[in-house]
């Protein structure tokens, strides 16, 4: 079994302003049988996006979507 590709991705891991995204490399999730793997070329954000990163914008949990790599 070959070792899994590494992914670069941004996130953060505390509130606050654009300084707290970070550039983190992952291992590239497991596919399964059901799965599809796209690849970004691209990727935008909204206003959500920076308030729900500063804590400004509340998801409730129950409406929370599953993200691979989280």
């Amino acid at each position: 079994m070959s070792p899994r590709k590494l992914i670069r991705t941004v996130r953060f891991h505390e509130l606050g302003g654009p300084e707290v995204l970070t550039i983190d490399s992952l291992a590239s999730p497991s596919l399964q049988a059901t799965d599809v793997r796209i690849a970004v070329k691209a990727v935008g954000l909204n206003r959500a996006d920076a308030m729900f990163r500063r804590g400004h914008y509340i998801v409730s949990a129950n409406k929370s979507a599953p993200v691979a790599g989280n």
